[in-house]
C-alpha cells in the first residue's frame, strides 16, 4: 500500500520559495515538506535515514555553492 496523500493549500509567496528552494537545491517538495513537518513536530528520527542523509547531503551542497559564490566575489 502506498504511503497516505494530504492536501495543503498555502499562500503563493511560500509557494513560490518553496519552488525556488526545490530547484536551487535539486530535491522535491515532498522531501522538503516532510523533513519540515518532521522537524517542526520534534519527531525528525521518523523520517527514513536515507532521507534524512540526502537532507544533510544538499545543505552541505547549498553551503558549498554558497562559500563559492562569496570566494568569487573577493
Amino acid at each position: 500500500m502506498g504511503k497516505p496523500q494530504i492536501a495543503v493549500r498555502i499562500p503563493p509567496p511560500l509557494l513560490a520559495e518553496l519552488n525556488q528552494y526545490v530547484e536551487r537545491v535539486g530535491t522535491s517538495k515532498t522531501d522538503v515538506i516532510i523533513s519540515a513537518i518532521a522537524a517542526y513536530l520534534g519527531c525528525a528520527e521518523t523520517v527514513p535515514l536515507s532521507q534524512r542523509i540526502a537532507e544533510v547531503e544538499r545543505k552541505v551542497a547549498e553551503l558549498e555553492a554558497q562559500m563559492r559564490d562569496k570566494s568569487s566575489e573577493q
